[in-house]
This record gives structure tokens, sequence and C-alpha cells, in this order.
């Protein structure tokens, strides 16, 4: 059985196996510790009890509550004259993020015992206010430097304007951590009255202020701080350099490109130190300092910052399969040109204002702003390649523009190869990655080069150059020559018949067809699922058919499950019956690949290709195919009824849908699961929806729920609202989802906000995630950071992740400034990756698919044997390209269907039940 790890390969109408975390698969029970009715009433009673020793036993127990009540309870108890019962309750105020919780602490912050004052201080950091903020300003000079740090981090934290005053009254503090985290919290409140005390701070006796100088002047994106940054680039610390370095690129300053040069081409250890500095330790290295030049060239994007880039390109290695030199002229390629005046010149940090802060307001074009700018990356790279530039050089331009798919930059890629100057392989690999069709036939010309390397270099461009879904026959006879050669090696033989299956030509297909019983195990695999990439009409079609039925009745369970998944994308309406008739006789271990074959099948019975039929329910033979698949399920064991109710959903037509919500009249739970999830596909279905919104089973409503977020129209919205308070996450979850997906269909994101701006402050993490999600997906926004809070403070990533995506639709100052912290700040990879890359989603493409998802473990078993099949009624959280999350319980084969899925990867996260 084939497998893939998140994030899936997408494939249409077809099977995906994914792989998923044993734990994330056990059983609720074990997963969530049994907490009895009167545990509850018990705790509050402790916390009004006169012993202490029993009020501090309860507040460690408040976290174990539900958040409606662990509230209420922390509120009354915040009074408390025990210090320890205080600081237990300060903790769960924390944990639970409650709101305005910064408001109960504010006396603290006076008071004798410094755990006090620290915990107030990270109550304020997790749900920060006005009042909360001011009084902050007072415990920046508290005897204890650990209270004053808290202090700071809580104000910058917070991120109000009303901190800058006191936070600058205290950039000298005596203790270097105090005064580091004064200077990052004036980067994250982001008000220009910081800049000119800032750049004073470059020059701080301890590395670690001066690194955090140089990362808050990058933040605040003022053009006065690019000499000091400048001078910063000879500091003794390679941290420090980095900063300035990544600084200087945020401000995006032309003005700085000669001294980051100066970088790029320093080797290691040549690199000057600032005066009087002493070298600290560090693990960054001068690779560490070129590759943060490198990047911060990219992002300044100037033509002189080009010119430099394409001169690292001689000393780079265009074989290896990423290039910071390259990855930089990839980010020169995609920058907007900068706008009249420079406005976009500092990184998209707030304007700052004359005199605010004392100093000189900046000058125009410091930054490298002033006249507008033209993107002048792609325009070089091509040049370049008309030039005699080295065989490094060559190669880098032209992988350069094929990943930026600048299909302008074919014609000089072509004329590159032909003399000689850009290197076979690497031009092709350059062209396969531009993804014009035009570029076809320089491939083709070399699919039977002498060198192997240039041969199947040749194979893989043609291969990602050519769609299915337009058919394309001008590769089938070159790649057909090469296949029945003997000389050519088994390996390239299967990737000829890749190439072939992409062409969707059916002459690629009856050139297949003879192969489908080849002797060599991966060359028969190859070609069935080639012959699944594209349907062919008539005999051939045919033909098609019989050579993948037959293939189900091979022995191989490879073979099978291959076959299976070519006919759930390719068979016509007349092989449904066959498959039916098969999936109600056949043996256990074959209703797996038959079920996914018919379900496919059946999706496109009652078509175009179902000319002979008298209504949508009537397949090309003219049999009532509803009325038999309908009278299969009824008598099918459990193992095929999933398979023939999604089989059933997947018909088009109102027969189908109509039979499906007959059924739920009498249906036990698991068919009322998979019923509800089917109905995605019809929505003149809406009312058994409906109903099933309302199911006693949370795994039912889930599916209901999720459902109605893909067919639903506008009234269904005051349904959805509601539930999004469910006790059952999943439930919850999937109605934020289903709010989002509704709204943005219906072009009313005021609705949206109106039902999810609330639930942002849930206190399970995936409602919240969800319901960013939807919010980004509605093109709607929330009064207030209530966004931008979550993505710096909230414990979860999924929710960071989502606030990244929903943030980068945004675009305003603060917006990207938040993005720039969390980039340079969060300890988790991929937030910061996705915080680093964000930007604008763009409109959903057409052309959404079905996918098929078996969940299946990773690892072992409690019992020591590893699992290899899907695990039935796994609890499952599938997470979409548009960043939507559906959340519910597999059916009984284990197998989860999304109907209309969008474009793009598609993976599984830790199930809603496992995570705080």
């Amino acid at each position: 059985m084939r497998r893939s790890v998140s994030p899936l390969r997408r494939l249409p109408l077809v099977l995906a196996v994914v792989a998923a975390s044993a734990a994330a698969l056990a059983p609720g029970g074990d997963a969530v510790a049994f907490l009895w009715p009167n545990v509850p009433e018990q705790v509050a009673r402790a916390l009004a009890s006169g012993d202490v020793s029993e009020r501090r036993l309860a507040a460690t127990r408040v976290v174990e509550l539900a958040p409606e009540t662990a509230l209420q309870l922390i509120q009354k108890g915040m009074s408390d004259p025990d210090v320890e019962v205080r600081l237990h309750l300060a903790a769960a105020a924390v944990r639970f993020r409650m709101p305005r919780a910064g408001d109960l602490v504010i006396e603290w912050l006076a008071e004798g015992d410094a755990r006090l004052r620290l915990a107030a201080c990270d109550v304020i950091r997790a749900a920060p206010t006005d009042r909360s903020v001011v009084a902050l300003g007072r415990v920046l000079g508290d005897p204890d430097p650990h209270v004053r740090l808290a202090a700071a981090a809580a104000m910058g934290a917070a991120g109000l304007p009303e901190a800058v005053s006191p936070l600058l009254g205290h950039l000298d503090d005596m203790a270097p951590e105090v005064r580091a985290e004064v200077v990052r919290a004036l980067g994250r409140v982001g008000d220009a009255r910081a800049v000119v005390p800032l750049i004073g701070k470059v020059q701080d006796s301890i590395p670690e202020v001066r690194r955090a100088t140089a990362r808050a002047l990058g933040e605040l994106g003022d053009a006065r701080a690019v000499s000091a940054l400048i001078l910063a680039l000879q500091d003794a610390s390679q941290d420090v350099r980095v900063e300035a370095v990544t600084a200087l690129g945020r401000l995006r300053s032309d003005e700085a490109t000669s001294a980051i040069a100066d970088l790029v081409a320093a080797s290691p250890g040549a690199l000057g130190a600032f005066p009087g500095s002493r070298p600290a330790d560090s693990g960054t290295s001068s690779n560490d300092v070129r590759d943060a030049a490198l990047r911060a060239l990219g992002r300044v994007g100037s033509e002189a910052a080009v010119r430099v880039l394409l001169a690292a390109l001689a000393k780079d290695d265009p074989a290896a399969p990423r290039s910071a030199v390259r990855d930089a002229l990839v980010s020169a390629g995609k920058l907007p040109a900068t706008p009249a005046g420079g406005a976009g010149a500092s990184g998209g940090g707030a304007a700052p204002q004359a005199g605010a802060s004392g100093g000189a307001a900046p000058q125009a074009g410091a930054s490298g702003g002033g006249a507008p700018r033209k993107n002048t990356a792609v325009p070089a790279l091509i040049a370049a390649l008309a030039t005699a530039p080295s065989a490094s050089t060559a190669a880098g331009a032209a992988l350069v523009l094929g990943e930026l798919r600048a299909t302008e930059g074919l014609a000089a890629i072509v004329r590159g190869m032909q003399r000689g100057v850009v290197p076979l392989r690497h031009g092709l690999r350059a062209l396969g990655a531009l993804g014009d069709p035009a570029a076809l036939p320089s491939v083709l010309e070399l699919l039977g080069d002498a060198d192997p390397s240039v041969r199947r270099e040749a194979i893989r461009a043609a291969t990602a150059l050519l769609d299915p879904a337009r058919p394309d026959g001008r590769a089938v006879d070159p790649a057909r020559a090469l296949l029945v050669d003997p000389a050519t090696p088994p390996d390239e033989q299967v990737a000829l018949v890749e190439l072939l299956g992409r062409t969707g030509s059916p002459r690629a297909q009856a050139v297949l067809l003879p192969l489908a019983k080849a002797r060599s195990a991966p060359l028969r695999l190859a070609v069935i699922e080639a012959l699944g990439a594209a349907r062919a009409a008539g005999k051939l079609g045919a033909a098609v058919d019989a050579a993948l039925l037959e293939a189900l009745d091979d022995e191989s369970a490879d073979v099978r499950l291959r076959a299976a998944v070519s006919l759930s994308r390719v068979a016509g309406p007349g092989s449904a019956r066959a498959l039916l008739q098969r999936l109600t006789v056949a043996a256990e271990q074959d209703r797996g690949a038959l079920g996914i074959a018919l379900s496919g099948t059946l999706s496109r019975a009652g078509g175009r290709e179902a000319k002979d039929a008298k209504d949508a329910g009537r397949a090309a033979d003219g049999g009532d195919l509803v009325q038999d698949v309908a009278a299969a399920i009824a008598s099918a064991p459990d193992i095929a009824r999933d398979a023939l109710i999604e089989g059933l959903g997947r018909m088009p037509g109102q027969a189908a849908g109509a039979a499906l919500a007959r059924m739920t009249a009498a249906a036990p739970i698991d068919d009322r699961r998979k019923i509800a999830e089917a109905l995605a596909g019809h929505p003149e279905a809406g009312a058994a929806l409906r109903k099933l919104a309302g199911d006693p089973d949370p795994g039912v409503r889930a599916n209901a729920i999720w459902s109605l977020g893909a067919v639903g129209d506008r009234d269904a919205l005051p349904l959805l609202a509601p539930l999004l308070k469910d006790p059952d996450a999943a439930v919850a979850g999937n109605a934020a989802g289903a709010v989002g997906r509704i709204a943005a269909r219906a072009g009313q994101p005021a609705r949206a906000a109106a039902a999810l701006c609330g639930a942002l402050s849930d206190a399970r993490p995936y409602v919240r995630a969800n319901a960013l999600a939807g919010l980004t997906v509605a093109r709607a926004r929330c009064d207030g950071a209530a966004a931008r809070d979550l993505l710096a403070r909230d414990p979860a990533e999924a929710v960071r992740l989502a606030a990244a995506d929903h943030l980068a639709q945004g675009g305003d100052d603060a917006d990207r400034r938040a993005l720039a912290r969390c980039a340079g700040e969060d300890r988790n990879a991929s937030v910061a990756s996705r915080c680093a890359q964000a930007a604008p989603r763009p409109a959903p493409p057409s052309g959404a698919e079905d996918v098929v998802v078996f969940v299946v473990p990773f690892d072992a078993g409690r019992d020591g044997s590893a699992r290899d099949a899907p695990l039935p009624r796994a609890p499952f959280a599938l997470v979409r390209a548009d960043g939507l999350m559906r959340l519910g319980v597999a059916d009984r084969r284990g197998e989860v269907f999304e109907r209309g899925a969008p474009p793009g990867p598609i993976r599984l996260a830790v199930p809603a039940p496992l995570v705080k």
C-alpha cells in the first residue's frame, strides 16, 4: 500500500494514505482524564475553606475544570490572602487566557513578595489592558531585575503606545538582560519615537543588547537607522552582524548594499570588528553572516544588490537542491516595484513622525526610496545568460528564472543551452520548473541524449510540463521510441511510462495498454497508474476499463490497489455495475480496493458519458443505478456499507441525494456519520443535513456541519453560530469553518466576523484556529489586535499558524511587524517559517478535487507490532490547503472523504481530543 507523510501528494479522485501518530489515534478515554460531575463543586467549596492547605490544593485543580467554571473561581480567588493560592490561580488565568485578567493583578505589582510581582507581570502579558500596562511602568524601577525584565516583556507583548515613554526611561538599566528586554519591547511596540534613542544603543557594551537593538531597529522600519546599522556590520559578535544585516534587508536600504556586499565577499574570519568590543561566544558562524547578507540583498532587490547576487552565483553549486544565493535572487525577483516617495522602502514599518523623538526627519531616499524603482532581477538574469558567464553563473541564473516561473526567460534559457553556456541538465531542470508548455519541444529534443543524466532530466522536465487535463500528444512518439528500445534502462522505462500518462493523449494509452501485463512489477504498476491519468473515449476507454478490471484480480495487493485507484479516476459509468457486483460478493480483504474504485466510478454515473440514460440516476446501460446502490447498502455487510454510501453521495443528481436522505430515519450511528459526510455533494438535501446537525452523536453532528459548510447558503448561518459553543471540539471547530465558507460564498464578511470573532477566545485550540481560518477565507477581520495577540501569545501551534495566514491578508504596518517578530522569535520552526513567508492568500482556484484519505498509524501499536492498515473510527484533524481544518471521526474503514478540497497540500494534525 502506498504511503505518504504529510503534506500529502495531491491526486484527484485517488487514495491518499496518511501517516499519523499512534498517540494521536489513541482512544479518547486514554487521552483525557475523567472528571466526576461533582468535582467543580468540591473545588469551589475548597477555595472558600478556612484551611489554607485545602485552598492551595483546590487552586492547583482549577486548571482541570471547564473554562466557564474555572474563570469564575479564578476571579473570586485572586484576592485570597495566601500567596500560594494566588500564584496557582494566576497560572490558571494564563492557562485559560482569561479576558481582562490584567486588571485583577494590578495591586500585586506593589506586593512585597517578588513572586507575586512576577506573576502579575505574567498575567498582564497574557491578558493586557490599558490600565495594567500603564501600571507596569512603575515596576520598571523594581529592585528585583527579574521583575523588571518581566515587566518590560509584558509591556512589549501588549504593544500599546502608552508603554513607549516608560520604556525609554529605562534604556540604561544596570542589568544587561533588562536593557535587552526593554529594547525588544520598544521594537514590538513599533513607535517611531524609539528610533533615535535606540540608535545610541548600537554601541552598548553587551553583545545581546546590541543584537536586540539591531533587530528592534529593523522592526521599526525607519530609514534614520541605516547608518548605525551599517556600522554594526563590523561588530565583533557574529550574532549582532546577522541581526544588523537582516535589519538592513527589512529597510530595503540600497545605501547599505555596498557594505552588505563586503559581507558576501569576505572569507570566514576576515570580517572586521567593532572598535573596543570583545568577542562573544556564539554558535553563529561567518557562513551564517554571509547567508544573512545574501537574504538581505534579496530583500533590497535594487540593481546594485542584484549585481552582487549575480556575481555570487559564480561560486555557487547549481547541483545543490537549494542555494542561499538563488533563494536571494528569487526573493529579489518577487519584490514589487518600490512606490514613489519610498513608502515601501522601509519594509512596511510605521512612518516616522518628524520631530517625534527629537531626531532629524528621515531623508528622502535614505532607504532606497525616492523615485519609483522597477524590479530588475528578471531582466538582469536574462541579460546574464546573453553574455559569456561561467557555467555556475549561467546554470544558477537559469534555475532562478525557472523558480520564478518567468516565462519571458524561456528563449534566453534555450539559447544558452544551445550555445553551451547553460549546462544541459541544469537548463532542463530550469525549463521544467518554468512550467511553460512552449518549452516542451526543446526538452523533447534531449529525450534521447547520450548522457544518462541529461536524458533523465529531460524525462523529468517533460513530465513536469505536461498536464493530463490538457491533452498534448507531442511527447508520445519520442517517449514510445525510447520505451520500446531494449537499451533503455528499467528505471527510465518507468519514468517514460509516467511521462506518457501525463500526456493525456489517447495515443499514449494505446501504447500503454499492451504493457499492462508486463513482467516487471515496477513497470506494470507504473503502467496501471498511467492508464488512470486521463479518461479515454469510445473503444479505447472500454479497453482501458477492461484491463484495469482484470488487474483487480491480480495476486499482488499492490497491483489491485493501483488498479482500483486508476478505475476511480477514469472508469466509465458502464463499469459501475460490475464493480457493484464484485463489492457485494468479494472477500473482506478485497473490499477496500473495490470501494475506492466504485466510489470514483459512481461520481461519473449519470454524467455526460451516460448518454442513453433518461435521468441523472441511470447509468449508461439504462438501469436504475441509484436504486441498485441503495438496495446494496441495505443488505451489505458493515465492511462494504461505507464505500456504497460514499459512492451514492458522489453520484450526481437529486435521486442520489433523496435516497441518502431517506436512509437517515432508521440508520445506525456509523451509517449516519457517513451519510452526513456524503451529503456534501447534494445541496438539495439541506433539510436532511440540518436535521443531522442536531444528532445526539457528535461524530454525526461534526460531519453534517462540515457538509453544510460545503453546500449551505446564508440561511444556514443562524443554525451554525450557536454550534460554535458545542461541548464537542470537533463540532464547534467544524462550525467555525462552515461559517467562514458560507460567508465567503455569500460575500458577507461582516456576518463571518459577527459569528467568529467571539470564538477567538474559546478555550479549545482548534476552535480558535478554525475561527481564524474561517475569517481568512471570508476575508473578514475583527476589531482590535486579537489576531496579533494570538500570534504572539497563543500556546497552540495550530492557532499561531492560522493567525499568521490571517495577518498576511491584512497587510497593514502592525500586521507586518507582528509577522516579522514571529519569524524571528517563534520557537516553533513551522510557525516561524509561515510568518517569514506570509503573503496574502490568493482567490480560491478553480478545479477543486475530491480526496480520499485513509488514516494509518505511523508508529508501532501498543503491543509493539507495526500497524500498516487504516484505523477504523479514528479521530482525525484534516488540514486543507486553504487553512481550514476538518475535525471528526473516520469511517469503519478508517477513511475520510473530503469533497471539493482546494488544490494544494493536505495533511493530518493531532486530533482535537488530544490538543491542549
